[in-house]
């Protein structure tokens, strides 16, 4: 004896089914777009940082050096060496804020949502 199945039931799950992709596809789209949108925000907020500090950070550097060999202070050798390493010092300063920026956490909706899936199995993430 074969047992048939009925083919309302099939139908039904198929289309709860691809329901259910398409909602989670939707998800992910719109959490990419999100991240998306972000990075090219902070992108512009830093170029647009970068470019107007640089010529002030420059101006404040040569004044600084140009004070130390006016007064006698150092020679031009040390002021130009000072002078790098204030700007090694910033640069450190700058790379640990994006250090900082990338720890927090992406998609979290969509990580959420999987969790749910996978019965809550590995919370931690």
């Amino acid at each position: 004896m074969q047992s048939v199945a009925p083919t309302g039931t099939i139908s039904s799950l198929i289309a709860s089914v691809r329901a259910l992709g398409e909602r989670f596809l939707t998800l992910i789209a719109l959490e990419g777009k999100q991240a998306g949108l972000s990075l090219a925000w902070m992108l512009g907020f830093a170029l647009a940082a970068a470019v107007l500090a640089i010529t002030g950070w420059h101006a404040m550097l040569a004044c600084v050096v140009l004070a130390l060999v006016q007064n006698d202070i150092v020679g031009w050798g040390w002021a130009i060496s000072i002078a790098a390493l204030l700007n090694f010092a910033g640069a450190g300063g700058l790379v640990l804020m994006v250090i900082q920026r990338s720890r927090h956490p992406l998609f979290t909706a969509t990580r959420r949502q999987l969790r749910r899936i996978r019965g809550g199995e590995n919370q931690h993430e």
